[in-house]
């Protein structure tokens, strides 16, 4: 990120998009599974609030390695980390956690 000319490297729509996949689909995708095996009440909660939750810099490091989209992980790494906060909050209040 610090060599990026601009603060957000992919652009705004990549970078919305990314992070509407991340902290919307992601945890969609979560229920579904824990409901598909069986989780319910506090676990399946916990679940998604997990699903939420910011990813690390482990796989920026991978995508800079082998030059797979790089700009486009280290936007997602900083912003997902800047706004997980309150997402995780948001969730867990509406579900009852």
């Amino acid at each position: 990120m610090a060599l990026q000319p601009r603060i957000i490297a992919c652009g705004n729509s990549v970078a919305a998009f990314a992070m509407a996949v991340r902290f919307l689909t992601g945890p969609a995708v979560m229920a579904a599974a824990s409901v598909a095996i069986g989780l319910r009440g506090t676990l399946l909660r916990v679940a998604i609030v997990q699903a939420a939750l910011p990813q690390g810099i482990v796989p920026f490091v991978f995508a800079k390695e082998y030059n797979v989209h790089p700009q486009i992980l280290s936007t997602g790494v900083i912003f997902g980390m800047l706004i997980a906060l309150p997402i995780t909050l948001v969730y867990y209040i509406l579900l009852g956690l």
